[in-house]
């Protein structure tokens, strides 16, 4: 697997499912993509889309506090992933989020530290 890191946009509100025994957020991110080209900045046609997986605390955290249209930033592990019967099989690019925050490039955000549960 390799490290990407990604800026883009949520095309869609966070997705949350179970799988098994634990929660998984899910986000797509479109990412308008682009070149220099001769000293000028060309951007491409059409954006690439990014499927993201984000488990435990990190997709309760993005799910509570990301919506549809935010600026982001992801940074994981990218991987082939395949779903669909033997019949109609398909397969895509999945990114396994370690770190999702705000661009705060194109945005604000008010930030709030989860808080720890007392001891017993």
């Amino acid at each position: 697997m390799s490290t990407r890191t990604i800026i883009g946009n949520l095309a869609l509100d966070p997705e949350v499912v179970t799988a098994g025994s634990i929660q998984i957020t899910k986000l797509r991110v479109i990412e308008n993509t682009g070149e220099y080209r001769g000293g000028k900045w060309l951007a491409h046609d059409a954006a690439t889309t990014h499927f993201v997986e984000a488990k435990f605390e990190l997709g309760q955290n993005v799910a509570a506090t990301l919506h549809k249209g935010d600026p982001v930033i992801v940074v994981g592990r990218e991987h082939t992933d395949s779903w669909g019967d033997d019949q109609a099989r398909q397969y895509g690019r999945v990114i396994d989020a370690d770190n999702v925050g705000p661009d705060l490039n194109r945005a604000v955000a008010t930030v709030r530290r989860n808080s720890k549960p007392d001891a017993e």
